[in-house]
């Protein structure tokens, strides 16, 4: 059995023993590590894992984190304009932009990726699955962690990111394998991710 199937086992395991009608429970929160080389496999077996899931009397919604990014690119109405800008300033200055747009400021609180993020796991829904997919995208703009320090105690219903990097030791992660270790998800029920 692959890493992945043994992890999708797991996850499965960890879901059948959520108690759906306490809403007072700790954030549902899993990552599903897996080595980033594996995404594509993962990807090919989401819609039988989806199946398997919903099977167990879930409503799995599957949302790209992606498209939320590119949502909130479109809304910024920067996109002209850095493709204008983009021959003549640096990697590090389009790489800015994009954070720029995509963070939440302080003056308007309606922007940037946190609150579309938070609206999709705190909405309330009976027996609902959300699986985040193309966490990597995050890179080099946020880590994970980001997303889920933005979401804690917040999610409403189980919440599955898959986070493409390595686990370290119980609580460690490092996102994509070649970021330093994030030793801060104590409190995740994190899946996966042994060698």
């Amino acid at each position: 059995m692959s890493s992945l199937e043994s992890s999708f086992l797991n996850l499965r395991s960890r879901l059948g023993a959520v108690d759906r009608l306490n809403p007072t429970s700790a954030d549902p929160l899993y990552p599903f590590v897996h080595r980033p080389e594996e995404t594509a496999e993962l990807m090919r077996a989401l819609p039988r894992w989806r199946a398997r899931l919903e099977e167990d009397g879930w409503r799995v919604h599957v949302q790209s984190i992606a498209e939320i990014m590119w949502q909130v690119i479109d809304a910024s109405g920067s996109w002209e304009t850095w493709l204008e800008e983009e021959p003549a300033g640096s990697t590090e200055d389009v790489i800015g932009a994009v954070r720029n747009a995509l963070s939440t400021k302080s003056d308007a609180l309606g922007s940037g990726i946190a609150p579309a993020i938070r609206d999709l796991v705190s909405r309330p829904e009976a027996n609902r699955l959300l699986l985040l997919t193309d966490a990597a995208l995050l890179h080099p703009f946020f880590r994970v962690r980001t997303l889920e320090a933005l979401v804690h105690d917040r999610v409403a219903s189980p919440t599955v990111i898959f986070y493409p990097g390595t686990k370290v030791g119980q609580f460690g992660l490092r996102f994509l394998g070649f970021y330093a270790e994030d030793p801060h998800y104590q409190h995740s029920g994190i899946i996966g991710g042994e060698a």
